[in-house]
């Protein structure tokens, strides 16, 4: 998967990830929406893939790449050309497709190079599915540093403490691992060997931080993929004292990056009042792939700008300003929910139950 991700953005293209668990459903109406010129995978996985017409690449065929050039593809791509496309739910009983641009990937790799100092020597984690845009994250910030990326098995990421366990054998110095996993780790007692000195968690709503003092830095992260997956960040500080910490804030804007929390009338609110939020900035997705009437209804025209063009885009989410000036999370403004880090419109899951013959109406509750 990392040779062909590598190999499609040298070549100028837009890579969209797929995952071979979803549903054939799920996986044909993907490949069908997104217009994908050709299907790279393996022959195991080929029959995940229903028929259609599209060029199919399988890994395993040397003999299509032994006579190729080897040399380093001569190719213009600018900020605003596109790099990857990913999938998220959406309200309508059908995936959507962000379309997020170079410049927004950029923007995200330098912050995090600048933000975890990241250097040749650092060993990262690739643990986030495919279809998950955490798995942009966890690999152009390293890759292009000349930092090394290893790969956790899928039995390894169902346990705490063997993950940490095997952070420790790797001597991985950073990772990101999913709000419900760092919630588990968090609470193991940490090898002695290991090499940790930043774990960062996003995805979901981070309940509490560590009881106690941990020998590397935990950084909470949130950020739709609307906004190149990571829009604001908050170091967390340990809680000894409270039985009942509040939540971790999700902290201040990342580089380039611009929050808001605004009312109906998309003015201000206040401090300590919940508003809807609001994020702008380099890292704004293009918008949804085909969709010009919900991309033009969730990005709108900034109003805070001089600048013409510039947008913003609700992201559904409610939060408020706490005295020290970070933001914290407060819930949805809709039916969206988070179930192990992804989202999950429970209006998708109505609508398709109400197909039925049987089901005159659907109510669906996490």
């Amino acid at each position: 998967m990392v040779v062909s991700l590598l190999g499609i953005l040298k070549a100028g293209g837009a890579y969209v990830p797929l995952d071979p668990l979803y549903p054939r459903e799920r996986l044909a109406f993907m490949l069908r929406d997104c217009g994908a010129a050709a299907l790279i995978t393996n022959h195991a996985l080929k029959e995940r893939f229903p028929d259609r017409d599209i060029h199919v690449v399988s890994v395993e065929d040397s003999s299509l790449f032994s006579s190729e050039d080897t040399a380093n593809l001569q190719v213009e791509v600018d900020r605003d050309n596109l790099a990857y496309l990913i999938y998220t739910s959406g309200s309508t009983g059908e995936p959507k497709g962000v379309e997020i641009q170079h410049g927004g990937l950029n923007n995200l790799v330098r912050w995090h190079q600048r933000a975890y100092g990241i250097t040749s020597g650092d060993r990262a984690t690739l643990l986030a599915g495919p279809a998950f845009d955490a798995s942009v994250w966890e690999l152009w910030p390293y890759l292009t540093a000349g930092a090394s990326v290893h790969v956790v098995d899928d039995e390894t990421r169902t346990s705490a403490p063997a993950l940490l366990q095997w952070l420790a054998t790797q001597a991985i110095t950073i990772c990101f691992l999913p709000t419900p996993l760092a919630q588990l780790v968090i609470a193991e007692p940490p090898p002695p060997e290991l090499s940790l000195r930043a774990v960062l968690t996003g995805g979901d709503l981070l309940h509490r931080g560590p009881g106690s003092a941990l020998p590397f830095v935990l950084v909470n992260h949130y950020g739709p993929s609307e906004s190149t997956v990571v829009t604001t960040r908050a170091v967390v500080a340990p809680t000894p004292e409270l039985n009942t910490p509040p939540p971790p804030p999700i902290g201040r804007p990342i580089d380039n990056t611009q929050t808001y929390l605004l009312d109906s009338h998309l003015q201000p609110v206040p401090p300590g009042v919940a508003g809807q939020l609001y994020v702008g900035g380099s890292g704004l997705a293009r918008g949804y792939r085909f969709r010009r009437s919900l991309t033009a209804e969730k990005f709108v025209p900034n109003p805070f700008s001089l600048e013409p063009g510039t947008r913003l885009y609700a992201t559904g989410d409610l939060a408020r300003y706490l005295a020290d000036g970070q933001l914290e999370f407060l819930g949805r403004i809709d039916q969206q929910v988070k179930v192990r880090g992804y989202r999950v419109e429970l209006g998708e899951i109505e609508a398709v139950l109400c197909e039925h013959s049987q089901v005159r109406e659907a109510t669906v509750i996490a």
